[in-house]
């Protein structure tokens, strides 16, 4: 079982109902703001998202206040999650019987309780410091086997350049070199050429941590256009906020995809390493290929599954 905060709707509806009220220039603006909150929690039927994404990304009033309305949203709401082992409760309830002997010394009770009463109240205490004690061991344990890609697809399609910052940020990202980066993540299957084909040209290396794990992120541009190659060892889960991954096929080899407007994040993962490509470009276009380049020995890793 998972606990997971969630983003309150009520703030992003609340938010985008006083986006609507400060007004904007033209009623197209005004049908906008009222679509902001359901755009972000991914409720808007297919033709409508495009409608908003295709007005945001031409109208610079409409993609401040989207900006504004999601710094919002990310500072009211926890993004951490504990998960609660299976065997918890009853490893309390062992606990318990193994504890009780049925009558409490009366030194020790300024007043009687009821058998249930007591336990009720032991149980209590068990379940808070358990709770406490495993919720630091699994945000220990997920730290090390879970990424998040959701702060990098929240970002799109708007501002790709500040979305693919974030993540690097958020996973510790730094500067490097390839000559680095390679040495960085010796245990991972990838490479990092200057020049992709189709054009792209390496801008950016870094190195990236994932939980106690070595991550890669790499940045191309052609013609001012982003694609992003990112690299990390095969995980448990991987976070895709409020986006929904697909199965897909690049070149021969199977993977997952996550579609966001025209930008597209694909993952193949291989027994040592998931490459995550995000571009615009289509699975039959150019990306097998560049695939091919940013993992040159790659191996199909069956039975991974980004769930």
């Amino acid at each position: 079982m998972r606990i997971q905060p969630r983003r309150d709707k009520a703030y992003r509806r609340t938010a985008s109902s006083l986006a609507h009220r400060w007004g904007f220039g033209t009623m197209i603006c005004r049908d906008v703001a009222e679509n902001l909150g359901p755009y972000l929690d991914g409720e808007l039927p297919d033709e409508r998202r495009a409608s908003v994404e295709a007005h945001v990304g031409g109208c610079p009033t409409c993609r401040a206040e989207f900006a504004e309305l999601r710094r919002l949203v990310d500072s009211l709401a926890p993004r951490e999650s504990i998960e609660v082992p299976a065997h918890l409760w009853s490893a309390v309830q062992q606990r318990l019987t193994a504890g009780w002997t049925g009558k409490a010394p009366a030194r020790l009770w300024p007043f009687r309780l009821t058998t249930r009463v007591h336990l009720a109240t032991a149980a209590a205490i068990v379940l808070a410091l358990s709770v406490g004690l495993f919720g630091l061991l699994s945000r220990q344990r997920a730290s090390a086997s879970e990424i998040d890609f959701s702060v990098l697809l929240d970002g799109l399609p708007f501002d790709v350049d500040g979305a693919f910052a974030k993540f690097v940020a958020q996973h510790r990202g730094r500067r490097s070199t390839p000559a680095e980066a390679q040495r960085f993540a010796s245990s991972l299957n990838f490479a990092t050429p200057e020049e992709l084909p189709g054009g792209f040209h390496l801008k950016e290396v870094f190195i990236l941590r994932v939980g106690a794990n070595p991550g890669v992120a790499t940045r191309y541009e052609r013609d001012g256009e982003l694609l992003a190659a990112i690299f990390h060892p095969p995980v448990r889960k991987e976070d895709f906020g409020s986006h929904q991954d697909y199965e897909c096929v690049v070149g021969k080899h199977r993977g997952h995809m996550v579609a966001v407007g025209e930008w597209r994040m694909v993952h193949l993962t291989d027994p040592t390493t998931c490459h995550c490509v995000l571009s615009r470009l289509s699975e039959s276009e150019e990306l097998p290929a560049i695939m091919r380049a940013v993992a040159p020995d790659f191996i199909n890793g069956a039975n991974h599954r980004h769930d």
